[in-house]
């Protein structure tokens, strides 16, 4: 299946991708151009974003919690590119150890994560970090106060406006956001 990898140089290359990113290696990501056997290499710094089966995934370093160093993660792009608020989507891998000679089990969680006008570079933060929760309806109308009818609507905790960090269900976290960002984009 092809793909296209957008450089942030401008250059684009379409062809068969390879993404493995860690903290260890230099070429995270590499390009098979079409008849070519050898792939190009590129460092995860030199690498915008790549399309996959009409997909955008934007490279995107996360923020929040307790990290050694910086992580990065292509993420799913859920919102327009003229967005002013943008919300992504990370399935992330996990594996767990039931101790020695015990095994182990792998899952998928599915994490989401915004990014505001006014933040460094390419960060972005989870919705579950204590940038958003507990207290949602006080942090959040306080980043969209330039939109005061917006702001309202989430310190009221209106319907659709509003999520607590234990009584909503994860999934349902990002409709609230798409909600939010809608407005907040459609407010002059």
């Amino acid at each position: 299946m092809p793909a296209t990898l957008y450089l942030t140089n401008g250059r684009t290359y379409t062809g068969k991708l390879g993404v493995r990113i860690s903290n260890f290696s230099n070429s995270a990501v590499r390009m098979y151009l079409e008849g070519e056997k050898r792939p190009m290499n590129f460092s995860i710094m030199d690498v915008k974003g790549y399309e996959l089966r009409n997909t955008y995934y934007e490279l995107k370093e996360v923020r929040g919690g307790i990290r050694i160093g910086k992580e990065y993660s292509f993420m799913k792009k859920l919102t327009k590119n003229d967005s002013r608020i943008h919300l992504f989507e990370n399935t992330e891998k996990h594996t767990t150890s039931n101790g020695p000679n015990q095994g182990s089990y792998t899952y998928y969680e599915t994490n989401y994560y915004l990014q505001f006008p006014r933040e460094d570079g390419d960060a972005v933060w989870p919705l579950s970090s204590n940038k958003f929760v507990p207290n949602f309806e006080e942090k959040m109308s306080q980043m969209v106060s330039d939109c005061p009818s917006l702001a309202q609507k989430i310190a009221r905790k209106e319907e659709g406006y509003f999520y607590a960090q234990v009584s909503l269900s994860k999934e349902k976290r990002p409709n609230v956001l798409m909600q939010i960002i809608d407005d907040y984009n459609r407010c002059k």
